[in-house]
């Protein structure tokens, strides 16, 4: 503040007050007085405001309407430095005041609220505590109005002090200094050994994690202005539970001190109070979703965003900030359908679970912006706190996992590290202002990771994202232009701490190419003694698709727990009548004849691999389907097949072929590139099929591709189809 009085003012101004005449109870209100009250009953601040500077020079022993004006004056005037000259007349009304009134409680109290307003802290704090001590020496009690702000104000100077300290840090010369050789920047290393610790930390962040055991915490040294503050705001709250910022910054606290109990509590208290306020239902949202509670929170945001101005929901659904700098500028030339629809596909795909009923990434986007506007949003310049550097960095990367602040004798650093291996941020800011900016190397690596890694996020409820292993095969359909697709999958039980007795939520989610549904499946699966498999079967038409496979645990839909899952694109070219086609190799841990000489799938027991792993020197079954042969009068048709399995060499490593017990290949001492036979088949319905055991050595565990060849003797049409495996030391495949 430009403006501010001295200590020596102030203290003069309380000795004063000491020995002032007490205020005459009986005195009686002149006229402009109630007239001044009656306009400011009606609304109309500014006749006030004149009313009451005619009264002061008519009356000027009248000490209220001296009270009233500097009250006023204060209360209009900003903190900021334009503010001084109203802020300086208002200082000279309420010592007027002082003089004929004396210690007037109430007199105490505007003084008090304009001391803070000044900057004036400590002075602020000792006014306030005053008029609560000669409101109660003199048996008066404050309105709840006047106690509500008494509270409120005090409540913001330990705010302020406290701060100043939270997570504050000294960093011993011997942990300033950090040694980073591997930084991925164009700058040489005795320029980066010059540069301070801030720029060090942003650009080198794993060595800066590891310096963070050197700090010496200094928080503690005002841990009491917490205690303070939090009891003046609930003092507030007390006294005008409609008392909407001191609500909001004691929700700020509550969130980060993880008090999200106590935080819902009082978030649930302001709905109810304030029902057509969003800002209150944002923040009970914000609460629900850090408790993992998200069916809740969606419907709250979702009532939020109805009651936000059109300007500001515009803010909420805009995911220009979570784009890289290439797909921001495509996003830009979008109109506002376009925009929507380029978010919801954005929210769709980033979602961590299709599983779950709500779309967790969306959430936290609007929980990041409750966040922002709760720690950085700034009243006294009507900055919002999503457009502050700080907000920035939390709507794109979220809630720092380590932040600390320090001083080296200037502005006061705050460093924000999202991880072992970063990125690491840094604000430089004043003492006791809440705005902060991003030194200029961190713009600088804002500014690259806008390139590559615009975003982070880890979700709340799910600890740990495992792979879903699974095999997706592809035959002819039901219909001729539908094709048949099956998927085996086995979800990871130990990765899953799935015990025996508890039981897994699968599923199966299909989409189009931009992430609109179009089908899915969710069952439950109880976990006994035996590997668990998932396996779903849907007819598709010829297109493109995505997918995913997951599951979990069963639990609490705020329990934090691991999952698996498989997201990958799926082509559907189709088996058109006529062609000759092969479908994907199915391969399987086992395939049982049920007939002597089976020729349908009807007539085969399969175990299908679900994980596409085998035990080294165990078999690899393999069971496909052959469509569009062309058959003699008797309707039979003859096809080649030419067979491998490769190592990472290309060698070509199977030892014997069977069908069924008939064998069709042995391999002899030289090792052939391919292993080939002959067959005569019946075709029923454009539709054959053919089944393998491929006996292999005693393999080296890695990846293995089968690849096999068929070749029509009518047509001489060939066609190719190949499947990927892996050879592991032992290997389960879940039934």
């Amino acid at each position: 503040m430009l403006y501010r009085f001295s200590v020596l003012k102030a203290a003069a101004l309380l000795v004063t007050a000491a020995i002032a005449p007490p205020l005459l109870l009986a005195q009686e209100e002149p006229e402009l007085y109630r007239q001044a009250q009656s306009q400011l009953a009606a609304g109309d601040t500014l006749a006030a405001i004149a009313t009451l500077r005619e009264l002061t020079e008519a009356e000027p022993d009248f000490g209220p309407g001296f009270l009233r004006l500097g009250a006023l004056l204060s209360v209009r005037s900003s903190e900021l430095e334009r503010g001084w000259r109203q802020r300086k007349e208002a200082e000279k009304l309420l010592r007027e005041a002082w003089r004929l009134m004396g210690a007037d409680p109430e007199l105490l109290l505007e003084y008090g609220l304009l001391l803070r307003k000044q900057g004036m802290r400590v002075d602020a704090e000792r006014v306030l505590k005053r008029a609560w001590r000669e409101a109660n020496r003199r048996g008066q009690e404050f309105d709840p109005g006047k106690r509500a702000r008494l509270h409120y104000e005090l409540g913001r100077i330990y705010e302020t002090w406290w701060e100043d300290f939270q997570n504050l840090v000294m960093i011993p010369w011997s942990a300033q200094q950090i040694s980073c050789s591997r930084i991925d920047v164009m700058l040489p290393i005795h320029e980066l050994a010059s540069r301070p610790h801030r720029d060090q930390a942003v650009l080198c962040p794993a060595e800066w994690a590891e310096q963070l055991a050197g700090t010496v915490p200094l928080a503690d040294l005002r841990s009491d202005d917490r205690q303070r503050m939090v009891e003046h705001f609930w003092l507030t709250m007390e006294a005008d539970s409609s008392y909407a910022d001191a609500g909001l910054r004691l929700l700020g606290h509550l969130a980060d001190g993880d008090e999200w109990g106590e935080y819902l509590r009082l978030a649930r208290r302001l709905v109810g109070s304030q029902p057509d306020d969003p800002r209150p239902h944002l923040l009970l949202a914000l609460g629900y979703h850090e408790m993992g509670l998200d069916r809740a929170a969606d419907g709250v945001f979702a009532r939020a965003l109805a009651l936000l101005p059109p300007g500001e929901r515009l803010i909420f659904e805009d995911v220009s900030p979570l784009l890289t700098r290439a797909q921001r500028a495509r996003y830009a030339e979008l109109g506002s359908s376009g925009r929507k629809e380029a978010a919801r596909i954005f929210f769709t795909s980033a979602d961590p679970l299709f599983l779950t009923e709500v779309e967790e990434r969306r959430l936290e986007h609007y929980a990041r912006l409750a966040w922002a506007e709760l720690k950085f949003g700034d009243p006294t310049t009507g900055r919002r706190g999503w457009e502050s550097d700080r907000g920035e960095i939390w709507v794109r990367y979220g809630r720092p996992w380590r932040w600390y602040q320090c001083s080296y004798g200037g502005p006061r650093s705050t460093y924000w590290s999202y991880g072992r291996r970063g990125p690491v941020f840094v604000f430089a800011g004043s003492l006791t202002y809440r705005h902060a900016r991003l030194t200029d190397v961190a713009r600088w690596q804002a500014n690259q990771l806008a390139v590559r890694a615009p975003e982070l996020y880890r979700p709340v409820t799910v600890t740990t994202a495992f792979e879903m292993p699974h095999q997706l095969v592809r035959f002819r359909g039901s219909e001729p232009d539908l094709t048949r697709v099956e998927i085996y999958a086995a979800p990871p039980l130990d990765s899953l701490e799935a015990a025996p007795g508890t039981a897994l939520h699968g599923g199966i989610f299909v989409f189009d190419p931009d992430y609109r549904p179009l089908w899915s499946h969710r069952d439950t699966v109880a976990v006994a003694d035996v590997p668990v498999g998932l396996s779903y079967t849907l007819d598709l038409e010829p297109a493109e698709y995505r997918y995913g496979v997951e599951a979990r645990t069963i639990g609490p839909e705020s329990g934090a727990r691991p999952a698996a899952r498989a997201r990958e694109s799926l082509e559907i070219p189709g088996f058109p009548p006529g062609e000759l086609r092969v479908s994907d190799l199915l391969l399987a841990d086992a395939i049982r004849p049920l007939e002597p000489s089976p020729d349908r799938r009807e007539e085969l027991r399969i175990w299908p691999s679900r994980t596409l792993r085998f035990a080294s020197g165990a078999p690899v079954h393999l069971y496909f389907e052959i469509y569009g042969l062309a058959t003699d009068d008797e309707g039979l048709a003859r096809y080649r097949v030419e067979l491998a399995v490769e190592d990472a060499r290309q060698r070509n490593v199977v030892e014997r072929v069977l069908r069924g017990v008939v064998e069709l290949f042995s391999r002899g001492r030289e090792r052939e590139p391919r292993v080939s036979w002959e067959r005569v088949v019946a075709v029923s319905g454009d539709r054959a099929m053919d089944y393998l055991s491929v006996e292999l050595p005693a393999l080296d565990p890695g990846e293995y591709v089968v690849r096999l060849q068929l070749t029509d003797f009518a047509t001489a049409v060939t066609v190719e189809r190949e499947r990927r495996f892996r050879i592991d030391e032992e290997a389960g495949s879940g039934g």
